[in-house]
């Protein structure tokens, strides 16, 4: 029985974190909700840069729709591409380092978005 009731202690809680990622410029953002339970999971993403806007889902606002075409994360960093809707062609890449000493954590790397521009972002977790 205590066996059992510690395996359920320390079974992953169902969870989500966000990530807002800007360039200095304001030029452009990329916010993101992502599943925390078990790897990189996406619940959710909005993106602008200029007067132009993406969204995952209407729930996230107004903008052209896009989703993730395929992702991954380890203790270096985070990579995603994005595709539009219907996952024939790619929009944008989100490709971020994340460095770590002591207290002290970064993450930033590129926001590309084809046909639009590329910036240096850095993120926050929210």
């Amino acid at each position: 029985m205590l066996a059992a009731l510690a395996a359920s202690l320390s079974t992953p809680a169902l969870a989500t974190q966000g990530l807002s990622c800007s360039a200095p410029d304001s030029g452009a953002e990329i916010s993101l909700l992502l599943g925390t339970a078990g790897g990189l999971g996406f619940a959710g993403a909005s993106m602008s840069a200029g007067d132009r806007s993406w969204v995952t889902d209407p729930a996230y606002g107004e903008g052209e729709t896009f989703t993730f075409g395929q992702g991954m994360s380890d203790p270096d960093g985070i990579r995603i591409d994005f595709f539009d809707e219907i996952v024939n062609d790619r929009v944008a890449e989100l490709r971020l380092s994340r460095a770590e000493e002591g207290d002290d954590a970064v993450l930033a790397g590129t926001l590309r978005i084809l046909g639009v521009g590329a910036w240096a972002v850095a993120c926050a977790e929210q």
